[in-house]
């Protein structure tokens, strides 16, 4: 893998003398050099990320320094160090620990397979890696065989990329939503486009060591789409080789993240299976039910006073929001897992890898030129076309604030405002809409809505989250966040969609009600949004 080319023989912030290339991947080159200052063998990481725009490529150098101090406040002998992050020549570069050893991925491939027992013992430093990191609060994301390192000798294993991942991939340098990591080694939730968690990194783990004993990834398809269906549908395929660490495979790669195992609780599996001891334990059903995220988000009360914070719902007791214009049943398991498969199909890819980097860009069809969100039950949830009269139960109303919208003429929906927010409601708050707009809004809305759940999350009572996804709505980026909650002992849901203009100007409609008759409340909440009308 080594070569010499023009950046041979450089010297990076008057100290770091490039050498050889060590490798190259989608997102950069890794340059073995040496730290004249310290006199000793570095790692020199080149990102190179030409196809970006300019504003990206900001946030790109802005957003690494701050995940390469995370990474390197991890301290652990299975995570590479961090020494230093520079500038040099309009590029970000990382200098990193340099360790003689191969990818995990070139072992399978070079040597073979794993042993169970050896591939438990690769398993129980990897598990001790990704814990450091949780508890520090930084997430891999990109677990995979080609960032395990083994190195020569010493029996030692390294996770690579270890935080890196997060500046390094689609999530942070491209838009909100997009997806950082190779389809087989992603987790069902993450498909699904909802926020990650240390069970997502353990689900890779697990997908990890699978590929070890088997020689392969469970759910690798012929391509990205298919691949992303079966992590998501699809039962892990029968194991011909792993012997005791089936069970331990099988509990890491549940569906349900709640199913999985804890860091500890995979720690005394893998131990045991590394001891050559028989593990019993109970493994979850591999087709379970799965929560489709959203595309309509809670809108947040700002005043302060409706806390805005949802509480997960059982999937079985929500119409969840269809991701595209088209109305879709949500009756039965299998759909509503197929509908959840559609949502993973219409993520940005963005695969990441020593041969990855392609991007990968899907679109679902969509029936209306004008791609509102549309939830499930009856109702005019459809828009109205321009300039035809209120549905039955519903009126026009030219808001002072600037936008026409419907509003249900069952009960007396009064309207009121205070703090820059608008709130229609019939029975004194119990139901609400609420709307507001808002301009220079210097956060894209899916920022904007994780920022306000960062907050509201430690303050309302039972928070939970269903989905904050990125949407299409009215043709402007846009993000939905649902959730539920409980005040004053009553349980609670909310949505709230945001999208904003190129001009920086956001809009925000909010729906909050009980939790016992959530139905109407979101089909409300649907006929609302995809008729609210923007001003001329």
């Amino acid at each position: 893998m080594g070569g010499q080319d023009q950046s041979t023989s450089r010297l990076l912030a008057g100290r770091y003398a490039l050498g050889e290339r060590l490798g190259r991947g989608g997102m950069g080159t890794v340059w073995r050099a040496r730290d004249e200052m310290l006199d000793r063998e570095v790692a020199v990481k080149e990102l190179t990320v030409s196809h970006l725009s300019e504003e990206d490529l900001e946030m790109l150098q802005s957003r690494m320094k701050r995940e390469a101090r995370a990474a390197a406040r991890i301290k652990h002998p299975g995570v590479i160090t961090i020494h230093d992050v520079l500038e040099q020549d309009g590029r970000p570069w990382i200098v990193m620990e340099l360790v003689d050893g191969r990818p995990l991925s070139d072992v399978i491939s070079q040597d073979g397979t794993l042993t169970p027992r050896e591939a438990a013992e690769v398993g129980l430093q990897l598990v001790a890696a990704l814990h450091r990191g949780h508890q520090l609060g930084v997430l891999h994301r990109d677990v995979k065989p080609a960032n395990v390192l083994l190195e020569h000798g010493t029996g030692r294993v390294v996770l690579l990329d270890f935080g890196i991942a997060k500046f390094e991939g689609a999530m942070d340098i491209t838009r909100p939503g997009d997806l950082v990591g190779s389809p087989d080694y992603l987790a069902p939730e993450r498909a699904q486009g909802q926020r990650p968690g240390p069970a997502s990194d353990l689900w890779a783990l697990g997908a990890t060591l699978y590929h070890a004993v088997e020689g392969e990834s469970p759910f690798r398809r012929d391509n990205p789409l298919s691949t992303l269906t079966a992590v998501v549908d699809e039962p892990l395929p029968e194991l011909r080789r792993a012997a005791g660490l089936g069970p331990v495979l099988a509990a890491l790669m549940a569906k349900d993240p709640a199913e999985r195992p804890t860091a500890d609780e995979a720690v005394r599996l893998l131990r045991e299976v590394a001891d050559g001891h028989t593990v019993s334990i109970r493994v979850p059903a591999q087709a379970g039910e799965h929560r489709l995220p959203t595309q309509l988000v809670p809108v947040v009360d700002r005043t302060g006073e409706e806390p805005a914070a949802p509480a997960r719902p059982e999937p079985e007791t929500v119409p969840a929001a269809a991701p595209v214009p088209v109305p879709v049943a949500a009756t039965g398991r299998g759909r509503r897992r197929r509908r959840a498969v559609l949502w993973a199909l219409v993520a940005v890819l963005v695969l990441g890898g020593a041969g990855g980097g392609a991007y990968y860009y899907v679109n679902r069809p969509a029936r209306h030129p004008d791609p509102a969100v549309v939830d499930p039950g009856p109702g005019p949830t459809e828009p109205v076309p321009s300039g035809a009269p209120a549905p039955a139960g519903w009126a026009w109303r030219d808001d002072p604030a600037g936008f026409r919208v419907l509003i249900p003429t069952e009960g007396n929906w009064a309207r009121s405002e205070r703090s820059g927010q608008v709130y229609y409601t019939p029975d004194n708050m119990e139901h609400f809409l609420q709307f507001a707009v808002t301009a220079g809004q210097p956060l894209l809305p899916q920022e904007h809505l994780l920022e306000m759940e960062d907050k509201l999350s430690k303050s309302l009572s039972n928070y939970r989250e269903i989905s904050l996804t990125p949407a299409r709505i009215h043709d402007r980026e846009g993000a939905v966040w649902e959730f539920s909650f409980t005040k004053d002992g009553v349980p609670r849901r909310a949505k709230e969609a945001e999208f904003r203009n190129t001009d920086g100007t956001s809009y925000m409609v909010y729906i909050s009600g009980p939790e016992k008759d959530w139905t109407q409340s979101l089909q409300r909440f649907t006929t609302v949004l995809n008729n609210f009308t923007l001003p001329k």
